[in-house]
């Protein structure tokens, strides 16, 4: 018996498929290997009724292969639908659903930088500058967090800004320990903002 994948050589091995091959696998066969290979690919697949043929996408002229042209052009950057600007320096935003069209944009975007460390340091830095370094319910100064007042890490104005120690800053984030501190931290809130004069 011969290989039923056209090799010409006996078919030693039955797959799980119920075909007989020269191999264990189908994809060791040699005729399976020359049709997978580079050059047969095409005239395989076209023997087979595969069409690859591209066309132009009418937004941003790339070559799409016909079975995805569909999806691209539906999500290309450049349709009208999808076209965006960067805020920072007016330029197409190529990624989908981006604010900014590249990482030194959003840097400039959002007045941060955009790794843990750096980001932590940019409302750390504004916070210290107009409050003590200490934790405002209990006075501790050694391990000092910023919290965000009203819960928007986007508002870096001092007065939102608040220095906590860690413990207490983990209980305005449990609801059930909420209420334990959120009086006094309102009242400092309160007494910071009478005595703030505004700006950074």
């Amino acid at each position: 018996m011969l290989c039923v994948y056209g090799c010409n050589q006996e078919a030693k091995f039955q797959l799980k498929n119920g075909k007989w091959c020269c191999s264990e696998k189908h994809q060791s066969c040699p005729e399976i290997r020359k049709k997978n290979s580079s050059g047969a690919s095409r005239s395989y697949l076209e023997g087979r009724g595969i069409n690859r043929t591209y066309k132009v996408c009418e937004y941003c002229n790339s070559n799409i292969s016909l079975p995805n042209y569909k999806r691209h052009t539906k999500k290309c950057y450049v349709n009208p639908k999808n076209l965006k600007y960067c805020p920072v320096c007016n330029k197409i935003i190529k990624q989908v659903g981006n604010v900014t069209c590249s990482q030194g944009c959003a840097r400039k975007y959002f007045n941060c930088y955009s790794w843990g460390v750096d980001k932590l340091r940019a409302y750390s830095t504004i916070c210290f500058r107009f409050h003590k370094k200490k934790c405002v319910v209990c006075g501790e100064d050694k391990a000092v967090v910023v919290h965000h007042f009203d819960y928007n890490h986007k508002n870096n104005d001092p007065k939102n800004l608040i220095p906590l120690c860690p413990t207490h800053h983990s209980y305005l984030h449990n609801k059930d320990l909420k209420d334990l501190i959120s009086d006094k931290i309102e009242e400092y809130v309160a007494v910071f903002t009478k005595s703030y004069c505004g700006g950074i």
